[in-house]
């Protein structure tokens, strides 16, 4: 018997969504439970990873949007912990990098539409098996922070940087971003955050007597704080990186409407906190 993954699926609608939430429903037992889908999660994962086609990015994240929802929630109700944290915020990670994968590799057409097209078929799905949507609240906060890291990365990749995204324990540590000088090989680690989060952030580095009050300010004023996170061989030095409307513009499609001020800003972070210790593009350890 021929196995599923390596069976061309043939849809019926000529929609870039409506054609990959096909697929994932095809895979669904005749009385679907919540949990159907996860086993199919890494296997898709790989074929995207292989493949690098959009539809099959859009596949494995729709297969994750039940599990994932299931974890936002768990995140939300308990944000001091619960069992099982480490687990749920890695389903998170997982389904956020996919969903940042495959916005790479769609075109600018469903680039432009990918945040709301993507709910709808994901709504369904989470449906089909009986797992909670995503709310509309949760929805807008992944996609406003996804696509202010993707507009970063590509920032810095149109204007002669290196970028990568970074790896699970990577993102675990709160690093979304590397960027490096290709001449110099000086780098820095980037956690991009909103004004809100950033701002959320700070105080709790002041909670924890990691950052002065006059730090804070400071960090404020200038839209970045440097923070130093992990402990042993597990540590990182990471730029918080606030993207303010007033400095680096709007948003189309998961990019920024003018890069000048986003390059300038990485090139101005790397020249005066830019890394020389040769990890540049190195996954850290779980």
């Amino acid at each position: 018997m021929v196995p599923r993954e390596d069976v061309q699926f043939v849809c019926n609608s000529t929609d870039f969504f409506d054609c990959a939430e096909e697929e994932v429903v095809s895979m669904l037992q005749r009385r679907p439970e919540v949990h159907d889908l996860d086993r199919d999660i890494d296997r898709l994962r790989k074929r995207f990873a292989r493949t690098k086609l959009a539809h099959d990015g859009m596949v494995a994240l729709l297969a994750q949007a039940p599990r994932a929802s299931l974890a936002q929630i768990q995140m939300d109700q308990h944000p001091h912990g619960y069992r099982n944290k480490k687990e749920r915020l890695y389903e998170l990670i997982d389904f956020n990098d996919t969903l940042v994968d495959t916005v790479q590799q769609v075109g600018e057409h469903d680039r432009e539409r990918f945040g709301e097209a993507t709910k709808v078929a994901a709504d369904r799905v989470c449906k089909r098996v009986g797992a909670p949507c995503f709310t509309d609240d949760q929805w807008r906060a992944i996609i406003r922070g996804l696509t202010r890291e993707v507009a970063v990365y590509w920032a810095a990749v149109n204007n002669g940087l290196n970028a990568t995204m970074t790896s699970r324990a990577q993102d675990a540590l709160g690093i979304d971003i590397q960027v490096q000088d290709p001449e110099t090989k000086r780098y820095i680690n980037i956690d991009v955050k909103t004004p809100s989060s950033f701002r959320y952030r700070l105080e709790k580095l002041v909670q924890e007597n990691r950052l002065s009050e006059h730090e804070l300010y400071e960090a404020d004023q200038r839209s970045y704080a440097v923070e130093h996170n992990g402990h042993g061989t597990n540590h990182a030095t990471i730029i918080l990186l606030c993207i303010l409307p007033d400095i680096f513009g709007d948003f189309a499609a998961f990019r920024f409407v003018d890069e000048a001020p986003m390059r300038d800003k990485l090139n101005q972070l790397i020249r005066e906190h830019g890394l020389s210790d040769g990890l540049y593009g190195v996954p850290t350890s779980s």
